[in-house]
């Protein structure tokens, strides 16, 4: 049947090409009878035409160009936007992708056609995308909205996605076009920014707390003072009076550590170098650990003072390092580093209430089991501990030493891999 149908075209175009020749042939008879005024203007045309069709030409040529040119940085804007773009059907299928979309989620672009965005999207996420595609569709209003996106090796960030509708000519069939912005740092700092509110308005109910409890200890010494002045000596009512003032010295202990949680406590300060104190205090802090625990230190002696409470200094060091000591399960190690450091106004924005200049840091890293993210985002509330009741106050109470000295306090944590905690204090103006 093709060979068939061959033949016809063929035929057709042989009948086609012979009435041409003959139309060429009675052309060439005219010009032999042409005179040669006439003969020069028809060349004359002819050669405008070829001048005009030369021109065309090249005016093709340089639109074509344009065209190229224009779909070249169209392709480089969508390909290299900094935001991720996707096209996808009714049905949720993705359509189309770009290359900025592809390294966010660590795949190739051709890996996504095809598939449902649903595929991507954090199980627990997947209610709030479907029913805002849903209403999308049936409204086509603009959705913007939060969710995570799992990546090709299985780790998930959040994201922003924007939706429009496009309808086609026909009004059937919809698309949507989704702009995708990688919002995990901006989800941090907003973290951090609810973390810092929530620590203050703790630190503001424990400095009222701690001073009403200042008051009934004073009453309590007080009353003992006069008790060990007024009442007969004998051994029962001195130990009554010292299990009494115990307590009492205990609660005093505690009523400091609030208050240096709280900010509201007072306190000495001098020019100290970390490194120094570290150096001076470790022996006396050293026979509290267990001997299976390796201490590191990195101490430089070239490195800038900071402003403090060497009592107060005390008390972060021995919460921190304790913290980590305990930590440790068997044998591990602990590395305790001094450093200078320069925060720039970029590296403020992480870090609420730091201002940008010269600081000091202190570090710890511990080999211990680990702390996984919900005991991370509670490592400085009073009394939140995994160790048993009755401690945990500890680390808050160095939150409020080291934010009151307008430094900062981070803690980095993964199950089974350590823990890292650093702590940024201002450094003092050198003086040559």
């Amino acid at each position: 049947m093709e060979n068939g149908e061959e033949k016809i075209d063929r035929s057709e175009l042989r009948v086609r090409a012979e009435r041409q020749r003959k139309t060429m042939s009675a052309d060439a008879e005219d010009i032999e009878g042409m005179s040669a005024s006439d003969l020069a203007k028809m060349i004359h045309e002819l050669r405008v035409h070829q001048i005009e069709l030369r021109m065309q030409n090249e005016e093709l040529r340089s639109i074509q160009e344009e065209l190229e040119a224009a779909r070249d940085r169209y392709s480089n804007l969508y390909d290299f936007a900094p935001v991720g773009y996707l096209t996808i059907d009714q049905r949720g299928s993705i359509i189309e992708a770009n290359l900025t979309f592809a390294t966010l989620m660590g795949m190739e672009r051709s890996a996504f056609v095809g598939r449902p965005l649903s595929r991507f999207i954090q199980r627990k996420d997947q209610d709030v995308y479907y029913l805002r595609h849903k209403y999308l569709l049936e409204s086509g209003n603009l959705q913007s909205f939060r969710i995570r996106l799992v990546r090709n090796d299985g780790s998930d960030f959040y994201a922003n996605l924007e939706c429009t509708l496009v309808s086609h000519s026909d009004g059937n069939l919809k698309h949507s076009r989704i702009i995708v912005s990688n919002i995990t740092e901006q989800k941090k700092l907003e973290w951090q920014q609810q973390q810092a509110q929530k620590m203050e308005a703790i630190a503001k109910l424990a400095g009222g707390i701690a001073h009403q409890f200042n008051n009934g200890l004073f009453v309590i010494v007080g009353t003992l003072d006069m008790l060990e002045i007024d009442v007969p000596k004998d051994e029962k009512t001195s130990q009554y009076i010292a299990s009494i003032r115990k307590s009492a010295e205990r609660m005093e202990q505690l009523t400091t550590q609030l208050l240096a949680y709280a900010r509201k406590g007072n306190y000495e300060g001098s020019d100290i170098s970390l490194s120094d104190f570290v150096r001076n205090t470790l022996p006396l802090l050293q026979h509290t650990l267990d001997p299976s625990i390796v201490l590191e230190t990195s101490l430089p002696d070239v490195i800038l003072k900071t402003r403090g409470d060497p009592s107060q200094f005390l008390m972060v060091l021995s919460a921190v390092l304790s913290n980590a000591a305990e930590a440790i399960e068997d044998k591990g190690r602990i590395k305790i580093a001094c450093r200078n450091e320069l925060i720039t106004k970029k590296d403020a924005a992480a870090f609420p209430g730091l201002f940008p200049g010269p600081y000091v840091t202190l570090t710890l890293v511990d080999s211990g089991r680990g702390m996984d993210e919900a005991t991370q985002k509670r490592v400085f509330e009073p009394f939140f501990t995994t160790k048993g009741v009755g401690r945990g106050l500890g680390l808050a109470a160095v939150y409020g030493i080291v934010k009151n000295y307008g430094g900062w306090i981070s803690v980095e944590s993964q199950i089974d891999r350590g823990t890292r905690v650093c702590i940024y204090l201002p450094a003092v103006p050198w003086r040559g």
